[in-house]
C-alpha cells in the first residue's frame, strides 16, 4: 500500500527532562480483584471520558490496523461534520477527558480536528490526540497547540528506522521531528503541553527494541508510553503476537520496566499472564464515530457491530438514518451497556454482551487477540 508522510526538518531535542510526573494516561483493564465498579445510583449522568473519531480516513498501511481488513461496503470513509459536532456538546461539557482517534488518523481531516479540539477545550476538557502522523506537520501542530491540545500521542512501533518503516511506513526522522516540534511548542509556552506520549503495538518484529524506546523517551523528553499486544486480524499475522510465547517476551518487559524506573519514564505494559481483567470503559466512557454512531467502548469500531457495543446514534447525524437514535443520556444508559454493567458487577461472564465475552481488553489470551476479519484485496 503506497504511503507518504511529510518529514519535518531535524531539530535539537528538548532540554527539558521527561515530565513523567504529569503523565495521566488511562489503563484500559484492571485486575478483577482490584475493580471498583459503581452501581446505577453512583453512575454519572454522562460519561467522564469521551472518544471521538474525527475521520476514518487513513492513507498509511500500518500492519497492526484492522481498517485494512474490514468489510469496505459497510465501512464507507467520512469525516465528522457540523451536525455531529453540535450533538457532541453535552458530552463534551460532561467529560473531563476527550480522546481524538479511532480507525482513521485524525490528521487526515485537519480542519475538523482543530475545531474538535477547540470545542472540547472550550467545554473544559483535557484533550489528547492519537495519531500515526499521517498528515502531521509543524503548521498543524501550531494550530493544535493554539486550540489547546493537551497531549500528543504518537503511535510508534519501534526504535529504529528499519522497524518503523516496516510496521508503520514512517521514518524515525519523521517521528523525531514531530516529538521535537511538540516539545519546542511546550518550551516556548513555558510548560509541558502539548505533552508527548507514545502508543506501542508490541509484537515479535519490534519487542527487542522496547528497552531502546524507553531510552528514546527519556532522551527526547517524552513523558511515557503505553504498550499493547498485537491484535491479529488475518491468519498470516496470528503468530506475530507475543502471547504465542509469553515467557520469551518477558525478559524484554523486565528490562524495559527497569530502564523506565531508572530514567523517570511512565511505562504501562500489558500482562503476559492469563488472568481475567475487568474493562471499566462502559462505566466511564463513550465512543462517538465520525457519523454520529455511539459505542460503549473503543474495541472494534468498525461494522458489523459484533465486535463492539453499539448503543445507537446521536439525533440528526448521518448514522441516525440507519439505526435508532437517542439523547446522550439515553445512549449512555442503552440496554447493551446496562447489560454489561450488571454482568461486570456480578462477575457473571455468561451474562456479558457477546462481544465482551472474548474481548482482548478482558482476556489477555492468544485466542482473544486473534480476531479474523474478511481480507480486503
Amino acid at each position: 500500500m503506497p504511503q507518504h508522510v511529510e518529514e519535518p526538518p531535524a531539530s535539537p531535542p528538548s532540554q527539558q527532562p521527561p515530565p513523567a510526573a504529569v503523565y495521566d494516561g488511562a489503563v484500559l483493564g484492571v485486575p478483577a480483584t482490584e475493580a471498583r465498579l459503581p452501581d446505577d445510583a453512583a453512575l454519572p449522568s454522562l460519561p467522564s471520558r469521551l472518544q471521538v473519531e474525527v475521520t476514518n480516513r487513513c492513507h498509511l498501511g500500518c500492519e497492526s490496523c484492522a481498517r485494512h481488513h474490514w468489510e469496505p461496503a459497510v465501512n464507507p470513509v467520512g469525516d465528522i461534520g457540523p451536525a455531529t459536532l453540535d450533538q457532541l456538546q453535552p458530552l463534551l461539557e460532561a467529560a473531563t477527558e476527550v480522546t481524538l482517534g479511532g480507525y482513521g488518523d485524525p490528521t487526515e481531516a485537519p480542519d475538523a480536528l482543530v475545531e474538535t479540539v477547540r470545542r472540547a477545550k472550550a467545554a473544559g476538557s483535557s484533550v489528547r490526540l492519537i495519531t500515526g502522523g499521517a498528515k502531521l506537520n509543524a503548521p498543524l501542530l501550531d494550530r493544535l497547540a493554539d486550540a489547546g491540545l493537551d497531549r500528543l500521542v504518537l503511535s510508534m512501533d519501534g526504535a529504529t528506522d528499519a522497524t518503523l518503516r516496516q510496521l508503520r511506513g514512517v521514518s524515525l526522522r519523521a517521528y523525531l521531528g514531530w516529538i521535537r516540534a511538540a516539545r519546542a511548542l511546550a518550551d516556548a509556552r513555558g510548560g509541558v503541553r502539548p505533552l508527548v506520549q507514545l502508543n506501542v503495538v508490541a509484537q515479535w518484529a519490534n519487542i527487542a527494541e522496547l528497552p531502546a524506546l524507553v531510552d528514546l523517551c527519556a532522551d527526547e523528553g517524552v513523558a511515557g508510553l503505553h504498550v499493547f499486544h498485537l491484535k491479529a486480524y488475518t491468519p498470516d499475522t496470528f503468530d506475530r503476537c507475543l502471547l504465542t510465547e509469553p515467557e520469551k517476551a518477558r525478559p524484554y518487559f523486565v528490562e524495559a520496566r527497569r530502564r523506565a524506573m531508572c530514567r523517570g519514564v511512565f511505562l504501562a505494559l500489558p500482562t503476559l499472564d492469563p488472568s481475567v481483567q475487568v474493562c471499566t470503559q462502559p462505566f466511564e466512557h463513550l465512543f462517538v464515530r465520525h457519523d454520529g454512531s455511539v459505542r460503549g467502548c473503543c474495541s472494534g469500531l468498525f461494522e458489523p457491530a459484533v465486535h463492539g457495543l453499539l448503543a445507537g446514534a446521536l439525533p440528526g447525524t448521518p448514522a441516525a438514518a440507519r439505526m435508532p437514535d437517542g439523547t446522550p443520556e439515553e445512549l449512555w444508559r442503552a440496554p447493551i451497556l446496562q447489560q454489561y454493567r450488571a454482568a461486570a458487577r456480578a462477575g457473571d461472564d455468561v451474562r456479558l454482551p457477546t462481544p465482551c465475552r472474548t474481548c482482548a481488553f478482558r482476556l489477555p489470551t492468544l485466542a482473544a487477540h486473534r480476531r479474523p476479519l474478511r481480507v480486503v484485496s
